[in-house]
């Protein structure tokens, strides 16, 4: 995580200066007051996680970048706590009601990718929330971010959908070529509830 480690100062400065998501608004209207959220790949946890805290949801962040969570945890929120871990490797003794998964699931190599949605099936509640954006195409592919290389992956779509229904999601709203004035376009944006 070393990469990500580099970028912390200048991902928080782009960060702070940008509101909520939309589709994160959009997201919280199926949840039940009070959720339990994990937020896989939190990074600074602004604005996600203090938008889900100051609207009376309880926040587990998680992320692999120990300079991303000093300031996550920076920001002092009640009702939250940010954890050192990757999605994959991270367990809880408690389901949640929901998964937020914004931006960061496409960081997981292409080999691991399918483990995603069985993971998120063991973390969720029966009757839990799954929110993710994502590519949707099969590959990888390199990009750049404040001047350090990263490495992207996805698979396609019909695959995703694939795995979403074998690991127990109904899928409530599928858009390719989300875009949004926030942060701009996403390949893919999920919303899912898992239904066994």
């Amino acid at each position: 995580m070393n990469s990500y480690d580099k970028i912390a100062d200048s991902w928080h400065n782009f960060r702070k200066n940008t509101t909520i998501n939309k589709c994160v608004q959009e997201f919280c209207e199926y949840l039940p007051s009070g959720a339990n959220i994990l937020d896989a790949g939190c990074g600074t946890g602004y604005p996600i996680d203090d938008y889900l805290v100051k609207n009376g949801y309880c926040v587990t962040g998680i992320d692999p970048s120990e300079k991303m969570l000093e300031k996550a945890k920076e920001l002092r929120l009640d009702n939250a706590k940010f954890l050192t871990s990757d999605f994959l490797n991270f367990d809880s003794s408690s389901l949640f009601d929901a998964v937020i998964a914004f931006d960061s699931l496409w960081y997981i190599p292409l080999k691991s990718q399918p483990e995603i949605y069985k993971k998120a099936e063991n973390l969720l509640k029966k009757g839990g929330y799954f929110m993710f954006t994502h590519g949707r195409t099969n590959g990888e592919i390199y990009g750049e971010m404040f001047e350090e290389n990263f490495r992207y992956a996805a698979l396609n779509l019909d695959t995703v959908i694939k795995l979403l229904r074998e690991n127990g999601f109904e899928t409530l709203r599928i858009e390719t070529d989300y875009k949004e004035i926030t942060t701009g376009t996403r390949d893919l944006l999920v919303f899912a509830r898992k239904v066994r």
